[in-house]
């Protein structure tokens, strides 16, 4: 065995299209040529419901697979920290968390606007920029001509939205609305009204997928007959046998964490008390903050969706269909899937209408289109929701990118790429790459990828990544670790406690080989390529920091 045997594990192969060689595009171009930028980004959108072919879409998404068909999907994206705000940080950035300070999400140390960032390079290249929906870190947005943010992680109904008031201090507005559609519209509205006579930086932030999971008014029960006919996955019932005993302490589990009230949306009031018993859950009552922003209108159709699922559930339980904790698991899982997977309808809807204005405004062939999670999500693979874990439901996310002509369609890239490669790339494609620019990046430009997928840049790559939050909610340990083509690899800093899956022949990650006898060779080659990259990109000595010890400090550096 090797750590540069090569095992693709997931959908690539089942969905790859042709791979047509061809020249890489030239990444300097001219005023006139340098392309715009639509980057649009969820939240939480796991890579296994995607939507871009059969294998990752377990309802239709007709305009992700549209993108899709008209880009390349990078199969083979990872994120640098899974947790929503620090990922943000690592794109803007195009470092890992360590070297961008911003290391949690809201409540410790706002991230810090004053370091370098491609937004603010765009500007400086002659760009118009703009920031509409999620943004997740706590202080204001630097580098954009124009933003429009949610507060904190915004809300599903109605939401707030913060902007830059005349006086310079920042003004709060409620719309009334769903919130991916409001963050469409005013998107559409900036481009329709921009400045044409330069080039334009856009994103696009996405509040959905991200929990309590609240579709659309229009969307509500429209996943329910896809997800009844969907299988569980293998290990929903994964009772963590061969792995760090850690893994028993998380609390992000459907069984024991998920809430039948405030994430399921089940009426407690409506629930008789003998049938409360029965569905012992934690959280709170069903009123939650989104559904008191409601109009009354919207608020009727959300209670008429509701009051019958709370009525189907207290039936079941009553006939005694569901009565074992299997019972129960797989109810709270199909209805996870129903709301999770209806929440991505409306970014669906708005990338429709995101690429029908490029194409009606003659602006489609000139956009660099990205579109990206900001990390995965579990499904309830090994009995999970929530992310943070080097896990590879979590660890990879979404990536999509088309530039007609530039960029070859119906491609599917098996390279491994990260989240911190992103600004480069952009800063490529815009001829904004200039030395001065470029050495502030940890990541690298993701262009040589675009003719074929492939490239020998990016052969045998090794990643590193690093989670911090502990402790933190889901009580997910500080860990570290690397990603090599075929093994992951953790050092659980909060435990003492090692990881090795040989993702080659245990694609579910179900057994740690670390201590296996028949691996002391991959150890020791994988834990040289650990300390490879924790000196290549400067990792403190004592970070992610162990158990009981201070939660590491850091400041930007570049």
């Amino acid at each position: 065995m090797s750590l540069k045997s090569t095992a693709i594990m997931f959908i690539s192969a089942a969905c790859a299209a042709p791979i047509f060689a061809d020249e890489a595009p030239t990444a300097r171009k001219t005023d006139a040529q340098r392309p715009n930028i639509l980057f649009i980004i969820t939240d939480d959108h796991a890579v296994q419901a995607m939507g871009t072919c059969e294998k990752d879409s377990p309802i239709a998404y007709p305009h992700f697979n549209k993108l899709a068909k008209e880009g390349m999907v990078f199969d083979r994206s990872y994120c640098a920290n899974s947790l929503c705000g620090p990922s943000r940080a690592c794109i803007l950035t195009g470092r890992h968390s360590h070297k961008n300070g911003y290391i949690f999400n809201e409540g410790r140390t706002p991230f810090d606007g004053s370091q370098p960032t491609y937004p603010k390079m765009l500007q400086q290249a002659g760009y118009q920029t703009a920031i509409f929906g999620k943004w997740h870190l706590e202080s204001d947005p630097t580098g954009f001509d124009h933003w429009e943010i949610f507060p904190g992680q915004g809300a599903y109904y109605n939401p707030d939205f913060i902007s830059r008031g005349q006086n310079g201090k920042r003004k709060v507005t409620r719309e009334e609305g769903y919130a991916t559609d409001l963050v469409t519209k005013k998107s559409i509205d900036w481009l329709e009204h921009r400045d044409k006579n330069k080039p334009f930086a856009l994103v696009v932030g996405h509040k959905a997928p991200h929990r309590p999971w609240m579709p659309a008014e229009r969307h509500l029960g429209k996943a329910k007959e896809a997800v009844s006919k969907l299988t569980p996955p293998a290990s929903l019932e994964d009772n963590y046998a061969n792995r760090p005993s850690f893994l028993r302490e998380n609390e992000q589990t459907i069984a024991r964490h998920m809430a039948v009230y405030s994430d399921l949306h089940i009426m407690k009031d409506l629930v008789p008390e003998d049938v409360r018993k029965k569905i012992v859950s934690p959280g709170y009552g069903w009123e939650l903050g989104d559904v008191k922003r409601m109009n009354p209108a919207q608020r009727a159709a959300w209670e008429k969706y509701h009051k019958a699922r709370t009525e189907e559930l207290v039936e079941l339980v009553k006939s005694g269909k569901i009565k074992t904790e299997k019972q129960m698991l797989e109810w709270r899982w199909r209805t996870y899937m129903e709301d999770y997977l209806g929440s991505i309808l409306a970014v669906d809807d708005s990338i429709g209408e995101l690429m029908d204005y490029l194409d009606k405004s003659g602006l489609s062939d000139n956009t660099l289109v990205i579109y990206c999670g900001d990390q995965g999500f579990y499904l309830g693979e090994h009995g999970l929701y929530d992310k943070r874990w080097i896990f590879e439901e979590t660890f990879r996310m979404p990536l999509i990118m088309r530039w007609p002509g530039h960029i070859k369609p119906g491609v599917r890239s098996e390279a491994i790429v990260q989240n911190i490669d992103y600004a480069p790339t952009i800063l490529a494609t815009a001829g904004a790459d200039t030395p001065e620019n470029m050495k502030t990046f940890q990541g690298k430009s993701l262009v040589p990828l675009f003719a074929t997928g492939e490239s020998p840049d990016f052969k045998d790559r090794v990643i590193y990544y690093a989670f911090y939050e502990n402790p933190g909610e889901h009580n997910a340990p500080r860990h570290d670790g690397v990603r090599t083509p075929r093994y992951t690899f953790a050092r659980l800093w909060t435990s003492g406690e090692y990881m090795l899956f040989d993702n080659e022949k245990d694609p579910q990650q179900m057994v740690n080989v670390f201590d296996d006898p028949k691996y002391a060779d991959i150890v020791k080659e994988i834990m040289v390529e650990y300390e490879k990259l924790r000196d290549q990109y400067e990792v403190p000595a004592d970070s992610p920091g162990g158990k009981g010890t201070p939660i590491p400090k850091f400041t930007p550096s570049w």
